[in-house]
């Protein structure tokens, strides 16, 4: 029998961090083996706030709302179905006009069943691009409060206007001078003091070829707490990384001895020597410190003492020089052992000998990058917008 994942409605956040997980089970294998996805995504949170694994291109941002808007003209149909087709008309025009760069329903076309408007809630909200049905007004932000002045229901008054044709016409996923402007000024307005906002900033455009935030060269110009999340992050990162490598050498010992074809597997004792390398460069820190501003995107880490405990504890072995004899040291293979166990239960590979021998070789061995080349894409969309004229963009 297949297994099934399913879940109770409850917050837009809550819903948005589900459907973050089983896009994960899409891909080649799930990266958190190890249960440190809500730290991995507070990380996320407190560099990107408003970001999501799911997201495409910046231009999303606008049209989700030209979406619902024009559904909301048509007031003999029901609103959702209106939606529904508002949105798969969008996909069918970018697809025609070959605009797949980003585009969601790139392989299923208006077959896809999960649409933008799902898809970007969150970042729309987080952004106040949506305000919803209320809109608090108390506020002791002289900017935010000027941003509240400026809305007119729903959506913003400044919100710019659709392409003459919508949704027929919708030019490309590409944002115009304007567009670009105005979006991200809203993106700065709301998430002002984090790495997104900085890395908005004229003159800061992230390389295209980075694969990781700190290889950019603009964060060395953003302001000290702003490169301390990032160093926390980047630390955490590599420290990490030899868990989820050591994990997947159980793995691999566990899938020969049960005798199977172990010739393509990857050398996870190679992995481990050369993060081991990469460990000798990494000084710890200060962790309280880490953990603080972690607690400040996601409260609820406090009450998620099992995933502490695993983190400071294999902080505490690999920074007192266990990491270069990670392979073979007893005491780091029972810990990521046990861990496995105690999120995986009976779906634990190293318990479990059918889905042993359904593995592919190779299981959350990314190192974490919080998100980053949905981020640098999005980011990359609003500087390339910002630097084009209106009319080349249409």
């Amino acid at each position: 029998m297949a297994s099934q994942l399913s879940w109770l409605d409850s917050s837009r956040a809550e819903q948005q961090r589900v459907r973050e997980l089983l896009n994960m089970f899409s891909e080649h294998e799930s990266r958190d083996e190890l249960g440190i996805g809500q730290v991995r995504d507070a990380f996320g949170d407190l560099l990107f706030p408003g970001t999501s694994t799911l997201h495409t291109r910046a231009r999303y941002l606008l049209i989700v709302p030209w979406c619902v808007q024009q559904a909301a003209r048509r007031t003999t149909r029901d609103q959702a179905v209106e939606l529904d087709r508002v949105e798969r008309s969008v996909i069918s025009a970018l697809s025609s006009a070959n605009a797949t760069d980003g585009l969601i329903g790139r392989r299923a076309s208006t077959g896809v069943k999960t649409l933008p408007s799902t898809i970007y809630a969150s970042a729309l909200r987080r952004y106040h691009i949506d305000n919803g049905d209320e809109l608090d007004t108390a506020t002791d932000d002289p900017e935010a409060a000027e941003l509240t002045d400026r809305q007119a229901g729903r959506w913003p008054a400044t919100l710019p206007q659709p392409p003459t044709g919508f949704p027929e016409t919708v030019g490309s996923l590409h944002l115009t001078a304007s567009e670009a402007t105005w979006l991200r000024e809203r993106i700065l307005t709301s998430v002002p003091g984090s790495l997104l906002a900085h890395l908005l900033q004229a003159g800061n455009r992230p390389e295209p070829d980075t694969t990781a935030p700190w290889w950019t060269a603009a964060v060395a110009s953003a302001p000290a707490r702003v490169r301390t999340d990032l160093e926390y992050a980047r630390r955490f990162s590599i420290c990490l990384h030899g868990a989820a490598l050591l994990y997947n050498l159980l793995v691999a010992e566990a899938y020969e001895k049960a005798e199977n074809d172990t010739a393509e597997l990857p050398d996870y004792r190679e992995f481990l020597a050369d993060w081991a390398e990469r460990m000798e460069t990494v000084e710890p820190w200060d962790r309280g410190d880490m953990w603080t501003r972690l607690l400040t995107v996601n409260p609820r880490i406090a009450t998620n003492v099992r995933v502490r405990i695993f983190v400071e504890t294999w902080l505490d072995l690999v920074h007192a020089g266990r990491a270069k004899d990670a392979a073979d040291d007893t005491q780091l293979r029972d810990l990521v052992a046990r861990r496995e166990r105690s999120v995986k239960k009976t779906q634990s590979r190293l318990i479990n000998s059918k889905l042993l021998r359904s593995w592919t070789g190779a299981s959350g061995t990314r190192q974490l990058v919080y998100r980053w080349p949905q981020v640098r894409r999005m980011l990359i969309d609003i500087h390339d917008g910002m630097e084009t004229t209106d009319a080349a963009a249409a």
